[in-house]
Parts: structure tokens; sequence; C-alpha cells
């Protein structure tokens, strides 16, 4: 492709403080909610007016505008409809951001480790005080 990346590692604040002050080309980066809801899940990607989260610092009045109209949406189908004209807009048609909406979590262990139980989401039950060895 004809890039040549280098890739930075920092600190967590410093990485923040480059998120937010928009020094950077490329972050990685993810939401820390514990529970899936769309219309939550989506504000990162929403324009920096909006959302203190969004790191791209762009503005884009056509997104705020459909993001609006789902919010606002009563009937459960129509606001998925909306939801997919967000998604598109967002990831196809502008590619301001791009993000995974959800991912399936797989967590592999040996068969003698005990007390592990998997959570919805790798942000909660991770305390690890609580596994033991069978063996």
């Amino acid at each position: 492709m004809g890039l040549k990346v280098t890739q930075k590692v920092v600190p967590t604040g410093p990485w923040f403080d480059a998120m937010r002050n928009g020094d950077f080309d490329v972050v990685v980066e993810a939401p820390g909610w514990g529970i899936v809801n769309p219309p939550l899940d989506v504000q990162k990607v929403l324009p920096a007016s909006v959302s203190a989260e969004n790191y791209g610092h762009y503005e884009d009045p056509a997104e705020v505008a459909l993001y609006d109209k789902m919010l606002r949406e009563a009937d459960p189908a129509r606001q998925r409809e909306l939801m997919h004209q967000l998604e598109k807009y967002v990831l196809d048609e502008q590619a301001h951001e791009i993000w995974a909406l959800w991912w399936h979590r797989i967590v592999p262990y040996r068969s003698y480790l005990k007390g592990f139980k998997i959570a919805p989401t790798h942000f909660i039950n991770q305390d690890l005080a609580r596994l033991w060895l069978d063996k």
C-alpha cells in the first residue's frame, strides 16, 4: 500500500492528552460501556460539538440531524431503520471514523482453571481473586 507506519505506545495520560488535543494521525480506542445500547454506543462517532468523546475533531450537521431523528423516533422498527441509515452514513458515505459496535469475546483457558465467569463485556468481572486451579 505504500504506507510507512510508526506505532507510538505511550502511558494512559499522554495517550488521552494526544486524543483530546488531536495530536495523532490514527488512534485505536474503545468505549467502556457494560451494556449494548446502539443509540449510546454511537455517541463516540458523533461530531465534537455533540460528543466530548469524539477524538476525530470534525463537525457534520447532517450526521447530527440523522442521530437526533433516530434518537427521537418512538417506533422501534423505524428507529432501527434510522440507525442503519446513520451507520451507512458514518461508515460508508463519510468514513470520519471506523468502529466495531459489537464483538464476540472468546477467552481460551485451561480446563483446570475454575471460578472464571465470562462477562458480556471485557470491562467488568475482571477480579482474578475468585480463580483457582484444580490441579
